[in-house]
């Protein structure tokens, strides 16, 4: 169930399996934050759970297997950490996707792609929105995505060209920005198919990354854009019910 307030800030991406349950408790409600935390691989899963269990107000959870994996066990063990996650305790399926940069083996990176569908598939049978990842395989993901027109997607941290940012908001995907990256032409057109995101805790140009980054994420956002803060806010929150509150 999404309980939301239009002017608090959404982080749409992050990964919190590090830190403790108290304090990202505290740290949520202190600052109005809500966040979607996502699992990367199978322990993070677990951890996450933790959290689910713990019934942290603000925080909002997807699970998910990503790419990185097939790099870092048998694939035979990969697939099987697939049928280990509950996915229906998650509002979203993520973060999944392709992910060049790990690896430029053939082999791997069609492993990549059979576990990517392999999770597409259960989010088609649950009806639940993707969180996707598209590092150096950002034109490879796209044309895996044509076959998978019903989902309702996320493009975490997208960093495709012009033409390819435009294309993904006609299949009427949603991009998420870190401060203003990509950069969006016409962004006040396109405000109802983004979000902002911090990635915590991924450093960003070098500097380190606090949960309470979302803030400044927001600031940069409206700054570089031109764009009121409150309005942002209210922007964010509508499409994050919108794409995560139909389960």
């Amino acid at each position: 169930m999404i309980n939301t307030d239009y002017n608090a800030y959404l982080d749409a991406h992050c990964h919190y399996e590090d830190l403790g349950i108290d304090y990202l408790r505290e740290v949520l409600t202190k600052n109005d934050i809500y966040s979607i935390g996502a699992s990367v691989d199978i322990d993070s899963y677990k951890k996450l759970e933790k959290f689910r269990l713990a019934k942290i107000n603000n925080l909002y959870l997807a699970y998910g297997i990503s790419p990185d994996e097939i790099t870092k066990k048998p694939f035979s063990s990969v697939l099987d950490d697939v049928h280990t996650i509950d996915y229906e305790n998650g509002i979203a399926i993520g973060e999944i996707g392709l992910d060049y940069k790990v690896t430029k083996d053939k082999q791997l990176r069609e492993n990549q792609k059979i576990l990517f569908a392999k999770q597409l598939e259960i989010a088609e049978k649950l009806d639940k929105p993707i969180i996707v990842h598209t590092r150096y395989a950002t034109r490879a993901t796209l044309d895996f995505l044509k076959d998978y027109s019903k989902l309702r997607v996320v493009l975490h941290w997208f960093t495709g060209n012009e033409k390819e940012i435009i294309e993904a908001f006609d299949r009427g995907y949603y991009l998420t920005q870190r401060y203003a990256v990509p950069k969006v032409e016409k962004i006040e057109e396109r405000l109802d198919q983004l979000f902002i995101e911090t990635d915590y805790p991924v450093s960003y140009n070098g500097a380190p990354t606090e949960v309470t980054g979302i803030i400044e994420s927001y600031k940069v956002f409206c700054k570089k854009n031109n764009l009121k803060l409150e309005n942002i806010k209210e922007r964010m929150i509508k499409n994050f019910e919108k794409v995560f509150g139909e389960d």
